[in-house]
């Protein structure tokens, strides 16, 4: 899939990934080819990972910043998941910036891949104020949608925090797309990230009936986000907009 040359990673980036439909799965996509690669990353959240999605050789959980970059050092070639704490034996927290700023330069060159939103396993989400949450070190930001939302009715069968949704229409069509992504890039990025970050939108699950849906997401997104992709993660396959 070689999701590296497509996002144009060097080793020292820091790569947020927010959204729905195929977060997780891009994460571990990306350490899975960054492992290949032999450059050293680690994975973890400013929000929640489910235990349950993690194979637990791979996590290190621990509060002290220290004693994890101690540990990484010990194997740093090991695909670490790693975080503060256990929440309720279910989800794996993480690091506010200042620590993962002393992480990131403990061990460089090193890349962060960093899950910065919740959506409860669904392809895509409205805001609460206080999401996503994205670490100011972020290099790359990756938003993330499923091409299964397109022309769909706006409930909590595909969207998450459904009832977040401030405007009349009711189903997620070009319009609401459009001002979806619009508004996302105007309240949550441009207060905090200058043009150096690159804003990457990737819209997943673009195979079967759903890759015409994808083209036309695309049409709309390239005009918001500075690079635009449709993929199949699953499929393992991903193309430039």
């Amino acid at each position: 899939m070689n999701l590296i040359n497509a996002f144009n990673l060097t080793a020292t980036d820091v790569v947020t990934i927010t959204g729905g439909g195929g977060k997780t799965s891009l994460m571990f996509a990306l350490g899975r080819e960054l492992t290949a690669a032999g450059q050293a990353h680690v994975i973890t959240t400013t929000a929640k990972i489910c235990v349950a999605d993690v194979n637990p050789a791979q996590v290190l959980i621990d509060p002290d910043i220290d004693t994890i970059i101690a540990e990484i050092k010990k194997d740093p070639a090991k695909e670490w998941v790693i975080g503060r704490e256990t929440v309720a034996q279910q989800k794996i927290a993480g690091f506010d910036d200042a620590n993962l700023r002393r992480l990131h330069q403990a061990l460089s060159p090193l890349v962060i891949i960093n899950e910065g939103d919740g959506s409860n396993r669904r392809p895509y989400k409205f805001y609460a104020d206080y999401e996503p949450a994205i670490p100011l070190l972020t290099t790359k930001i990756i938003h993330v949608i499923g091409a299964e939302t397109f022309k769909q009715p706006i409930d909590e069968t595909l969207f998450h925090r459904s009832q977040l949704f401030d405007g009349p229409e009711l189903i997620f069509d070009e319009a609401v797309l459009k001002r979806s992504l619009e508004t996302f890039s105007r309240t949550k990025l441009d207060p905090y990230f200058d043009p150096t970050v690159d804003r990457i939108l990737l819209i997943n699950k673009a195979d079967g009936a759903h890759l015409e849906d994808a083209r036309q997401m695309a049409e709309i997104g390239k005009t918001i986000f500075s690079f635009c992709f449709i993929a199949s993660l699953k499929e393992g396959w991903i193309k430039g907009c």
